[in-house]
C-alpha cells in the first residue's frame, strides 16, 4: 500500500528529475520465458504501448517513440479522473481487444463451466514443458510489442499495467511486484481504464480464458524485476499462448 509520507530513501531512488517526460517504456528481453525467475504471467495486449503522465488532473501519453498521442481525449480525461495521487507515470496500453471480464470468465472456467478444452490438456503439458526448459520459439520480434495499429471504429481503452512515479518520487528501482501493489491502490478502474490482471503459475485455467478473449501471447515478468526505461529487460520474456 502506497503511504503517502514515504520518501525517496524509503523507495531507494532519486526525486522525479526533469527527464522523465523523456523515459520510454521498457522492452522485453530475448530470454525464453522458461528462464524467468518467479514469474507475473499476464495477457499480451494488442495496440499501441504507452507512458501515460498524469499530473494535476491532466493526462499526456507518449508511445514507443516519444511521440504524443493525442487522438483520444476521452481517454486522456478519464485515466486523469482514475488516478488517486497528484503526480503519476503509468506504462499502459491502448487497446481495443475486450477488457470487461476476463477475471470473471476465469473464475467461471475454474469452477467447471463451460471449461477450455486447453485447461487440462493443452494449458499441463505446456506449462510443464516451460519448466522442464523446453525451447519455444517466439514467431515475433519482442520490440514490435505496443506498435500494433488500432482498428477504426473500435472501441478503445487504456490498461494500465505498471507504475513508474508516484508523486515525484521514482519507483524504478522498486520490484515488479510491489509496483503493482502500489498502482492497485491509487487507480480507479472505468470503463475507459482499466487496470492489466496478472497471475502467478500454476496458469492452466487461463490459457483458455485469454484465448476466448482473442489473446495469443502472453508476457513473463520476473517479480523483482526493477524498470529500464527506454530499455529491453532480461527479465521480462514473452511466449506464444498454445494452440488449442
Amino acid at each position: 500500500m502506497y503511504d503517502p509520507a514515504m520518501t525517496a530513501a524509503d523507495t531507494d531512488t532519486k526525486p522525479v528529475a526533469s527527464d522523465a517526460i523523456d523515459w520510454r517504456p521498457q522492452g522485453f528481453g530475448k530470454t525464453r520465458a522458461a528462464a524467468i525467475d518467479d514469474p507475473l504471467v499476464e495477457p499480451l495486449w494488442a495496440g499501441v504501448r504507452v507512458l501515460a503522465h498524469v499530473d494535476a488532473g491532466q493526462a499526456t501519453l507518449r508511445d514507443l517513440d516519444g511521440d504524443p498521442v493525442d487522438d483520444f481525449p476521452e481517454i486522456n480525461a478519464a485515466l486523469a479522473g482514475a488516478i488517486r495521487a497528484e503526480r503519476v507515470v503509468v506504462d499502459a496500453h491502448l487497446t481495443h481487444q475486450p477488457i470487461q471480464a476476463i477475471a470473471e470468465v476465469a473464475a467461471r472456467d475454474s469452477q467447471g463451466a463451460e471449461a477450455p478444452t486447453a485447461t487440462a490438456v493443452v494449458g499441463q503439458w505446456w506449462f510443464g514443458s516451460l519448466l522442464r526448459g523446453r525451447r519455444r520459439k517466439v514467431s515475433f520480434d519482442p520490440e514490435s510489442v505496443g506498435r500494433d495499429p488500432l482498428p477504426a471504429n473500435a472501441d478503445i481503452a487504456i490498461v494500465v499495467v505498471d507504475l513508474l512515479s508516484i508523486d515525484d518520487q521514482p519507483l524504478l528501482d522498486v520490484p515488479l511486484l510491489e509496483r503493482k501493489r502500489i498502482l492497485e491502490s491509487i487507480l480507479v478502474e472505468s470503463e475507459f481504464v482499466r487496470r492489466g490482471i496478472y497471475i502467478r503459475p500454476p496458469i492452466d485455467t487461463w490459457i483458455g480464458s485469454w484465448r476466448t478473449f482473442g489473446f495469443n501471447r502472453m508476457a513473463f515478468k520476473a517479480a523483482n524485476s526493477r524498470y529500464l526505461p527506454g530499455r529491453p529487460n532480461p527479465d521480462w520474456a514473452i511466449a506464444d499462448l498454445p494452440s488449442r
